[in-house]
């Protein structure tokens, strides 16, 4: 019996620090979501990206190219993470140390967060494309071919 209610002391501490945690972060919930939204899209044009590499380009792509890979997943969670820090500690530096100055740091945080993401899915979406809006972003943007899926893009840029 005892156990019992220690057990039960414990979860309710537990469950309340929880609860107070969500409260004091809850106004950063729609910049995590906005920007764990644009990481996943970034995953998802990489991995079109990896289909569009494996069918113009078979013979370059290493043997394990279509396996899943932890520590891919692994990057995506840590870079999840990582935005997920920014944005709560932007926040909390807003709030408790700079709260006078007229900068949002959430927003200027997670709207360099989505930046970036979106400079990655247009890289994504231009590397291995042949389209004409592809080939122009191709000369501000990098060329993620190589660098993804072990293709030496100097061996395709002779071929073609």
């Amino acid at each position: 019996m005892q156990q019992n209610q220690l057990i039960s002391e414990i979860l309710r501490w537990l469950f309340t620090a929880i609860g107070g945690a969500v409260a004091i972060l809850e106004p950063t919930l729609p910049y995590i979501l906005i920007c764990t939204m644009m990481i996943l899209a970034d995953c998802y044009t990489a991995w079109s990206l990896s289909r569009r590499a494996r069918k113009a380009h078979p013979e370059k792509v290493s043997p394990d190219g279509k396996k899943f890979k932890s520590h891919h997943f692994g990057a995506v969670i840590l870079t999840i993470l990582k935005a997920w820090t920014l944005i709560v500690m932007s926040f909390l530096i807003q709030r408790h140390i700079t709260d006078g100055m007229p900068v949002d740091l959430t927003k200027v945080a997670a709207g360099a967060i989505c930046f970036w993401q979106l400079w990655s899915i247009l890289e994504n979406e231009s590397s291995c494309n042949g389209a004409k809006w592809a080939r122009m972003l191709q000369r501000i943007l990098v060329d993620k071919t190589a660098r993804h899926f072990d293709i030496d893009l100097s061996e395709i840029k002779h071929e073609e």
